[in-house]
């Protein structure tokens, strides 16, 4: 903002409308989401501006398709795809089925995401998640190990910042390798070094021979394709299979990523299409994705499944052989006998989310005094979750604590006034609407019909 502010007058930035697109990995819990937004409010990006987030592989999948010359008008309608975002650290996927192209992209999703993320410095495991951490930077570590361990004692002479350039021209070459059995040998530029034959260097530039290559490719590689094939295979349920997978993302640029994909896709008769500008895909939807009208017509139509159930703990009426007798008590304020630790569940998982659907879950509070209220909104990811809370199972998980202060409302004019023994304690009717706009998740209470921003909303890390 501040270069924004320096280029232009303060009086024109004033009456133009900035708003910011951050994109994030798919695999990012809503805690760390949270976190991103709170940053980007910090550093001022929010405060006076519109400011969204939207899933990486999302947002590629949305510059591919709304430019079909760069897949030469393959895509049709009726296609189910799947968009591999390859990058640096992580590697996310999503498969589509094409509702509609003209005039407005209309897209839905017929399977959850699936990918992977770096959690150390050496080859994770295939975990099940909706994205995680393998993209092209584990290359550019073994390439880094190989590069120390040829230079031996002379790796010491370079500086950090000739050692880090090293790995930068490493870069091409990487992008470039196919693979390719009339290329034997590749290099690449080590500055300050002449001639080293005991390291493979000559002429300033480091040797790798095709087999050591395919050793710092072949694991990663390997586990980008095993998300593919576990994508391909969830998205070809039923009747329709997948027919198309788009390759986007820095290292979705890779030539030897796509011959692998193509070698095994083209087995079962599916395109691989890796569009021009791969590697910017992701920055180019975003911006036309801020670009679209807020709502209407014109806007990216976007169908989500639910990766998750999401319930809250609540109190329930006491039902003789429906509930266990270690959860029934008496209400101390109503009198009533009710059931404590049940999950009412009110998204399932896969359920159709449009992106711009509501979720409810409604409330009924007995208090005395007002006080700023608490709720737990939790989730699994079993088809079939328990209707019990148990906090040592580990299928649920808590995802949320919300916390709503209505503490400023009269309590005689909000809330319905009751008597229990000459006592008088008030019952507040309330509801929390949960939306999943781009697919981060928006809390708020509803009261009477007028709509409150929760106090707080305290994430769960995973």
């Amino acid at each position: 903002m501040k270069t924004l502010y320096r280029r232009f007058e303060r009086a024109v930035m004033q009456m133009t409308q900035v708003d910011f697109i951050l994109t994030v990995p798919a695999i990012w819990s809503d805690a760390a989401k949270k976190k991103t937004e709170d940053a980007a409010k910090t550093a001022g990006l929010g405060n006076e501006h519109g400011l969204e987030l939207l899933s990486e592989p999302e947002s590629a999948a949305i510059y591919t398709l709304k430019n079909m010359d760069t897949t030469h008008s393959q895509i049709k309608v009726h296609d189910r795809i799947v968009v591999c975002d390859a990058g640096g650290g992580t590697v996310d996927l999503i498969s589509y089925d094409i509702r509609r192209t003209h005039p407005t992209l209309s897209v839905m999703e017929c399977a959850p995401g699936t990918g992977k993320q770096s959690t150390s410095a050496t080859f994770p495991v295939l975990k099940s998640a909706k994205g995680e951490y393998c993209g092209s930077t584990f290359i550019d570590q073994e390439f880094s190990k190989l590069f120390e361990r040829r230079m031996g004692s002379h790796y010491g002479a370079l500086s950090r910042p000739n050692r880090q350039q090293v790995v930068k021209n490493f870069e091409t070459t990487k992008i470039a390798f196919r693979d390719d059995p009339a290329q034997t040998t590749f290099y690449v530029n080590v500055p300050t070094i002449g001639n080293l034959e005991e390291a493979g260097v000559y002429g300033g530039n480091f040797e790798i021979t095709r087999e050591e290559m395919r050793l710092l490719f072949d694991p990663i590689i390997e586990q980008v394709l095993a998300l593919i094939r576990a994508q391909v295979m969830a998205a070809s349920m039923g009747s329709q299979s997948v027919n198309r997978i788009l390759l986007v993302g820095g290292f979705g640029e890779s030539e030897y990523l796509y011959k692998k994909t193509f070698a095994w896709a083209s087995q079962y008769g599916i395109q691989v299409i890796q569009p021009r500008e791969a590697s910017t895909a992701i920055v180019r939807g975003a911006v036309m994705k801020g670009l679209e009208p807020k709502a209407g017509p014109q806007r990216t139509e976007v169908v989500r499944r639910a990766r998750r159930n999401f319930g809250v703990p609540s109190t329930q009426p006491f039902i003789e052989g429906k509930h266990l007798e270690q959860d029934r008590f008496i209400d101390s304020a109503s009198g009533r006998v009710l059931a404590r630790d049940q999950i009412s569940w009110f998204i399932r998982k896969n359920q159709i989310m449009p992106d711009d659907a509501t979720f409810r879950h409604s409330f009924i509070r007995n208090f005395k005094q007002t006080t700023p209220w608490t709720d737990r909104l939790v989730s699994s990811t079993l088809d079939v979750p328990p209707t019990r809370w148990n906090p040592q199972d580990p299928s649920v998980k808590k995802h949320c604590t919300i916390t709503s202060d209505l503490t400023r409302l009269n309590k005689s004019d909000s809330f319905e006034r009751r008597w229990r023994r000459f006592r008088r304690y008030y019952t507040a009717n309330y509801d929390l609407v949960m939306g999943v706009k781009n697919n981060n998740l928006t809390i708020l209470l509803e009261h009477k019909g007028e709509k409150f921003g929760v106090a707080n909303v305290d994430f769960e890390e995973p």
